[in-house]
């Protein structure tokens, strides 16, 4: 009898993705941001390990595919959103306004327009959405090297946990790699609406 893909070994490991970060805005809410960045880092880390066990177990399949997108996106748009809270918190207003602006900004469009388009249109077209033609040479450095796509993600989720953490020290660092990955997003997102975007022959 087949297993069911619903309990797949991958699949499972998202759930206790989405576990790990719901008790992460709980602890949050409850004025623990250690406690929150030690669950969301916890939760993060696991998104390593999903797609190496579906393709070990040969259990790929597209309820993991979109548990992975869904989870990814929900992920980090939380941490936006905490950092913007936690800076409105930390900073005067004419000071918090404008970072709280710049991070909520980041949330919809890197987090929910282009990511959600791209997937939409590699959907579409059946195929990888890293596989999606662009005219950028940032966007094919951000999706063609490991290191610098490693890099990147890595600074995106630094630069808001260093904010939620009210470490600006620990923040700024990350910042550049943070304004790199969003401007690639963007870069992308304009691709699928105005170059009409497809996969790379």
């Amino acid at each position: 009898m087949a297993w069911p893909v619903v309990l797949y070994i991958a699949n499972i490991i998202d759930y206790f993705r989405a576990i790990f970060l719901y008790v992460a805005w709980k602890h949050y809410e409850a004025g623990d941001q250690w406690k929150f960045v030690g669950f969301y880092v916890l939760s993060y880390v696991l998104d390593a390990f999903d797609g190496m066990v579906a393709r070990a177990m040969g259990q790929t399949s597209k309820l993991g595919l979109y548990l992975d997108m869904i989870i990814d996106r929900i992920s980090s748009a939380l941490c936006l959103h905490i950092a913007a809270t936690q800076v409105l918190k930390d900073y005067p207003e004419d000071v918090a306004r404008p970072i709280a602006i710049g991070l909520w900004s980041a949330l919809i469009v890197v987090e929910v327009l282009s990511h959600g388009v791209v997937m939409y249109k590699s959907e579409v077209g059946g195929f990888h959405q890293k596989e999606m033609e662009s005219t950028s040479p940032i966007v094919r450095s951000y999706l063609d090297k490991k290191a610098v796509l490693f890099w990147s993600c890595a600074s995106f989720e630094g630069f808001s946990l260093g904010l939620v953490l009210s470490q600006p020290a620990w923040a700024l660092p990350f910042l550049p790699g943070f304004l790199f990955r969003s401007l690639a997003n963007t870069l992308r997102l304009r691709d699928v609406i105005f170059v009409r975007a497809r996969k790379v022959d």
